[in-house]
């Protein structure tokens, strides 16, 4: 790679609750130095094209060189340091149909980290400098594509991993169905799906590395950015829709999330160049 500085593209669409979003598509030059762990809102997978680097997490640090992909989670803390000339690119996204499609891969907190990926740095460097009323379908074709590659080398499950697969997939998507209920209790959740609720959250959290309330707090600031994208300007609407009947409460979490208090964002928003960057 020759450019000397970061490519950040905004992808600018109206999504559902159906739909992959991907949010920014970006080429990361810039010296990356540890100063403790983060959380981010967003899915994130990212590309190393060169030097060496480190992702920290909790309790684990893996080395990262050129080739390899790797990812960082919703409410999962982490961070990225630079070790010698370390250069990476990354797409982060959100949407119900990516939590499914990483959770069909088996991509979690717990296995982050897939090497030999070189393959798709043609892929991401066109994808990248794709014209800029293109970068919707850029972005998703390359997140898609990253995927699908990874699909193919990650093994399948055994009988007793889809089984717990299953599970987690009924857990993501009754969270993904009734988020915006203020009144989602994990007891709730476990009389619906006719599960003990600490039974729930011990496998969930196991496999998936973050609590069910994490993910349900997660699933509810994804929507809430995607109202705020979409126009909606009363933060106590958004809140109510997003399933936090207290607007202040809703500020804080989302303030705590995104490093931006709702109104901040909204703010942001309104000019695609200066949409916010989520921290590393």
């Amino acid at each position: 790679m020759t450019e000397q500085n970061n490519i950040c593209r905004f992808v600018p669409r109206e999504i559902n609750d159906h739909s992959i979003h991907t949010v920014h598509f970006v080429l990361e030059t810039e010296e990356q130095l540890y100063t403790g762990l983060r959380i981010k809102s967003l899915y994130t997978v990212y590309l190393v094209t060169g030097g060496t680097g480190r992702l920290h997490t909790q309790g684990e640090v893996l080395s990262l060189k050129q080739g390899d992909v790797f990812f960082t989670f919703p409410a999962v803390p982490f961070a990225i340091e630079s070790v010698s000339d370390f250069q990476y690119m990354y797409i982060s996204f959100l949407g119900a149909r990516g939590n499914r499609i990483m959770e069909k891969l088996g991509i979690s907190s717990k296995t982050p980290l897939y090497p030999d990926c070189e393959a798709l740095t043609t892929v991401w460097t066109q994808g990248l400098h794709s014209p800029a009323q293109l970068s919707d379908i850029a972005s998703e074709a390359v997140l898609l594509h990253t995927l699908a590659f990874l699909g193919g080398k990650l093994s399948k499950f055994s009988e007793k991993d889809e089984g717990r697969t299953d599970l987690i997939s009924m857990i993501q998507k009754y969270v993904d169905e009734h988020f915006s209920d203020a009144d989602f209790s994990l007891e709730r959740l476990g009389n619906d799906l006719k599960y003990n609720k600490k039974y729930l959250s011990t496998v969930f959290k196991r496999h998936v590395g973050v609590g069910i309330v994490d993910y349900l707090h997660t699933v509810r600031i994804q929507h809430a950015c995607t109202m705020l994208k979409q126009g909606f300007t009363s933060v106590s609407d958004v809140a109510l829709r997003c399933g936090y009947p207290d607007a202040q409460y809703f500020s804080k979490v989302f303030k705590r999330r995104m490093n931006l208090s709702p109104r901040e964002y909204m703010a942001s928003v309104k000019n695609e160049g200066t949409f916010p960057r989520l921290p590393e």
